[in-house]
């Protein structure tokens, strides 16, 4: 996006609420974009400064100086934006070309006007339904053709206008709550006021927003209305400039449902900006599974296997069995994801967005039409397809994708043999097939939209226009990490959304949720996953333990951390007291039941960090005889006996260790100084070059982490320092 150091620093004065600044800074902006019209207003609000500044240097005390001074730092907020998007405008040729086109059109913008030709087209519709067919389908046409342009064109207007009026923002909101408007330009109309309050923050247009999603009966229009104000809502200019946006908020979450849709909301947008990744997925591990299987067949019912493959079924019956296991699981895997919200289809629709039809900016957002005069012809020819229409009405595509493959299939159809077409004709509906009730819910509209502007943001080359609302680096997508949301009544959800979000292993958007936590909401849960992520996990532990004492997620934690900062005792006692909650019984016949093997495992390292070498060989061999191939015990077991001087039985141990097929290189690491305090120093050398060849540590540090050992081994410094040089 088009960006202005001089017109960034007079935002900067305006968030920090410094009028006498950008005054200023305004002043030298005009200096060298000159334009009298906004001189003029400049001069007016300077005016206006001065005369309350000098009425407060003589000492008067003015209760209505607060206001006033708000009144002006909005005047100055509007004369900026108003400037900045025309700077941006002149400065984008996309943008440019649309403000333009819009302006030359020689139309009337005032709202009744634009009313009464929305209005007037559904009128028109409507009275096709009493001409004779062979004269209502050149009329209709000719209708949708004209609709079309004039609907392009008010697109271009909503995009490209500056800060609206209360009153013109109000007389557009009762238009498009009106049920006699057409809601296909209800809410092509809401997606552009979205755009343009996007790319610079309007009032007028964010209460629109705010108050379609309330007020609106149809779910599209409502659904795009609440994706609108959410991207729209800039929380510094609600904080510093118009507190009143943070107020609208406020009352929306006051509703429960909002709430609800809002944690929905913030998910499915998780599923959008995975998209790539999600299709990386399907392509490396769902779809080579899918495509070395030829004998099989994917229908309605599932996945079938072809009739060539009956004579290999009674051949090898159970080769055959467990190839329709393997991809009837990779199917449904794809099919799961795409219940949970993933966008599947991206990665296929993304090949499929330079038809001509996508060069018109609206084209992007537009719900999708078979009147749309770029598919007039299509329609017309594939009226009667059965396929087609299956595809139109019952697969779960965004209106992007549905204009992508209605194009698209009228350019691969002529290419298919005849046979071939009349057997996917005759297929029906495809696996792709929804539900029509699914198709009508809150959750599955606002998806669609997000994908439409997934793939606007994604893929359209002029895009660079508009402040990218999936951004990585700005983060605008994780919405519930603004101040505005926090100590309100959706932090009731914080802890879903976290922990979801480290579901998915994004740790620095969950971070960013945590740091939104107002101090009353910081539960069990908060702290928990507070010290998963890394920050202050001894400090978050303990406050987690303070809330539920005898969790044993929380001692498990608080252990790990402890020791990890080296307190061993501490960590040895958490341990115990671990394992005085998981002990059902005293009877050494009873096997060590998992997690109470970790627990001894680990508290074994505590004691023989303690240098308790002979209480932690008691608990390992224990470990170790009711489970003599489990890899980390024998690895604690020999580095406790190498520490206790036990060398031979540890020796016996780190060659079972490195007899597996990949053996550890720390198990190289530790045998090498159990050899080399054993007196074999070449083999203990060796070791230790393997092991510096595989890991890629230095010689200097592998020895300094175990200096302490060593020397209490009774070895010099001069004979540490020849094994240094031999390595």
């Amino acid at each position: 996006m088009v960006q202005n150091e001089a017109l960034n620093l007079i935002l900067t004065q305006l968030l920090s609420r410094n009028l006498g600044e950008a005054i200023t800074a305004m002043d030298n902006f005009l200096a060298v974009y000159p334009h009298q019209v906004n001189a003029d207003r400049l001069f007016a609000i300077r005016s206006d400064y001065q005369l309350m500044a000098d009425y407060w240097r003589r000492g008067f005390k003015d209760p209505q100086l607060p206001s006033l001074y708000d009144t002006l730092l909005k005047r100055m907020y509007v004369l900026y934006a108003n400037i900045a998007s025309a700077y941006t405008i002149r400065h984008t040729p996309l943008l440019s070309s649309l403000y333009y086109r819009s302006h030359m059109a020689a139309r009337d913008w005032a709202p009744q006007n634009i009313r009464e030709e929305l209005e007037s087209f559904v009128s028109e519709v409507a009275m096709l339904q009493l001409e004779a067919p062979h004269t209502a389908e050149p009329k209709r046409k000719q209708i949708y053709q004209r609709h079309h342009r004039s609907l392009i064109e008010l697109f271009d207007y909503i995009l490209t206008s500056g800060i609206w009026t209360d009153g013109f923002s109000s007389a557009m909101e009762e238009m498009l709550l009106s049920p006699t408007v057409d809601t296909n330009d209800s809410q092509l109309l809401v997606t552009g006021v979205m755009l343009a309050a996007v790319n610079c923050f309007d009032i007028a247009k964010f209460r629109l927003l705010i108050h379609l999603y309330q007020k609106a009966a149809d779910e599209d229009v409502r659904q795009r209305a609440l994706i609108g104000w959410i991207f729209a809502l800039d929380t510094e200019i609600a904080r510093s400039i118009y507190p009143e946006a943070n107020t609208l908020v406020e009352a929306l979450l006051e509703n429960e449902a909002c709430c609800q849709e809002l944690v929905e909301l913030q998910k499915q947008l998780f599923y959008c900006i995975d998209a790539e990744r999600d299709h990386a997925t399907i392509q490396n591990e769902i779809m080579p599974e899918l495509m070395k299987q030829p004998g099989l067949r994917i229908t309605r019912n599932g996945i079938e296997e072809a009739d060539e493959s009956d004579l290999n079924e009674i051949l090898h019956p159970d080769e055959t069995a467990a190839k329709l296991e393997r991809v009837e699981a990779s199917f449904h895997k794809m099919l799961d994801m795409q219940k949970q919200g993933a966008d599947v289809d991206f990665g296929g629709f993304s090949q499929m967005k330079r038809f001509p039809v996508f060069n018109e900016l609206a084209n992007w957002f537009i719900p999708f039409d078979c009147n749309h005069p770029d598919l007039e012809a299509i329609s017309e020819k594939f009226r009667n397809s059965r396929f087609l229409q299956a595809v139109l009405h019952g697969a779960p595509f965004c209106n992007s994708d549905l204009y992508s493959f209605t194009l698209a299939f009228d350019q691969v159809v002529s290419k298919i043999p005849p046979s071939y077409m009349e057997f996917v004709e005759n297929s029906g509906s495809t696996f792709y097939e929804f539900a029509a009730e699914e198709k009508t819910t809150s959750t599955f509209i606002r998806r669609m939209c997000l994908q439409d502007l997934y793939r606007f943001f994604r893929l359209c080359k002029d895009r660079e226009g508009f402040r990218n609302i999936f951004d990585p680096e700005q983060h605008d997508y994780l919405f519930l990490s603004k101040p505005t949301f926090s100590q309100t009544h959706i932090e009731t959800y914080f802890n879903d959304v976290s922990a979801f979000l480290l579901k998915k292993n994004r740790r620095t958007e969950a971070a960013a949720m945590l740091d939104n936590y107002g101090e009353h909401r910081r539960d069990f849960h908060y702290y928990m996953m507070s010290a998963y992520l890394g920050r202050d996990p001894k400090s978050n532990y303990a406050q987690a333990l303070t809330l539920q004492p005898d969790s044993q997620r929380a001692l498990a934690g608080y252990a790990r951390a402890l020791f990890n900062e080296g307190d061993y005792q501490q960590a040895l006692d958490t341990y115990d007291r671990l394992l005085s909650l998981t002990s059902n019984s005293d009877s050494p016949i009873q096997p060590t039941p998992p997690k109470t093997k970790s627990y001894l495992l680990n508290k074994a390292v505590c004691l023989s960090n303690l240098k308790r070498y002979d209480e932690a060989e008691r608990l390992l061999f224990r470990l170790n005889y009711e489970s003599e191939d489990d890899a980390n015990v024998n690895r604690v077991l020999a580095w406790t006996l190498t520490c206790n001087g036990k060398y031979e039985q540890a020796e016996k141990l780190y060659n079972q260790l490195l007899s597996a097929d990949k053996p550890a290189s720390d198990d190289l690491l530790n045998f090498g100084f159990c050899l080399w305090f054993s007196g074999h120093i070449d083999d203990a050398a060796d070791c230790f070059h393997r092991y510096l060849m595989e890991s890629g540590e230095s010689k200097e540090s592998m020895i300094e982490n175990e200096l302490e050992l060593i020397r209490a081994k009774g070895i010099t410094e001069p004979e540490i320092q020849m094994m240094l040089y031999i390595l």
